[in-house]
């Protein structure tokens, strides 16, 4: 019987009340077109991190030779599983670029369409580019959390339940970012520019829809890559269990550390990104007057 499911996650973390912020944010940042912009560019900048590090943990795992073992196999560097365990996390770090185009790529498409939804000039979008130091402060966290340490059992079993998360919740926000937009908002907004003022874009040799930065990874009717990833991240966190020597209780306590971290990261990330669009939706509201 496996350790670690989907249920699992769901039973130790209220995802209801996690999504709220969430959800508020998406939907403040949907009713204004700068807004919207400000919203992307952070959130397109975490998630560029977030992406980026997960073959740092990959390598991690993969080189703490013999900290991952079988039980059954006598013969040392016949039991050795840690290649197998990053294996699985690995299907996460080259979907970012296995099929034709980089998620980057994608996602500098998603915001250029976005920047010029809301009309802003070469000059503005440099401006909104600049990184507050909030958001630094947050990647930097994301990449202390992510990596763990080479031959350290528990920070890289920690950093298994840190990405765990990320992709767990990170189905969540892309499937609620696609509900509000093109459902919610449907005909409206982004979604009527989107469809009226949009087309593919050739990217060498195929054309992509500006949305489907999001609907890759998530969507409202359906799943994306990240559900497909945490799929994976199950199958490495139920062969840690098989393959560590403590007990079922203790590597549970250590990912859901893990997990915990990343969710204080993901709910700061939405409560200074609502911030932000606030306040530049309350400043545009007082010059109108």
């Amino acid at each position: 019987m496996k350790v670690f499911s989907e249920a699992l996650f769901k039973e130790a973390f209220d995802f209801s009340e996690l999504e709220q912020i969430v959800t508020a944010t998406i939907r403040l940042a949907v009713s204004n077109p700068i807004a919207l912009y400000i919203f992307l560019q952070y959130y397109i900048y975490f998630n560029g991190y977030a992406s980026s590090v997960i073959s740092r943990l990959v390598s991690s795992v993969a080189m703490s030779r013999y900290l991952f073992t079988d039980p059954e196999i006598l013969v040392t560097e016949e039991a050795d599983r840690g290649f197998q365990i990053s294996a699985e996390i690995m299907v996460a770090a080259s979907d970012e670029g296995a099929y034709g185009i980089t998620h980057r790529e994608l996602a500098q498409l998603m915001l250029r369409t976005a920047g010029n939804y809301a009309k802003l000039s070469t000059k503005e979008r440099n401006q909104f580019s600049q990184v507050p130091l909030w958001l630094d402060e947050i990647v930097q966290a994301v990449m202390a959390g992510y990596q763990g340490t080479p031959d350290n059992a528990i920070s890289l079993i920690r950093s298994i339940g840190f990405h765990a998360a990320s992709e767990m919740l990170g189905d969540r926000e892309y499937a609620l970012l696609d509900m509000i937009v093109r459902y919610e908002n449907q005909e409206f907004g982004f979604d009527r520019y989107l469809k009226q003022q949009t087309t593919p874009v050739p990217i060498r040799g195929h054309r992509y829809d500006p949305w489907c930065y999001v609907v890759i990874h998530g969507k409202h009717e359906g799943s994306g890559a990240e559900a497909r990833h945490f799929d994976h991240v199950l199958e490495a966190l139920n062969m840690v269990v098989r393959y560590r020597p403590e007990s079922e209780q203790q590597i549970l306590q250590w990912v859901l550390e893990g997990y915990q971290a990343f969710v204080y990261i993901q709910q700061s990330l939405f409560r200074e990104i609502y911030r932000e669009c606030l306040q530049l939706i309350e400043a545009s509201q007082i010059v109108s007057l």
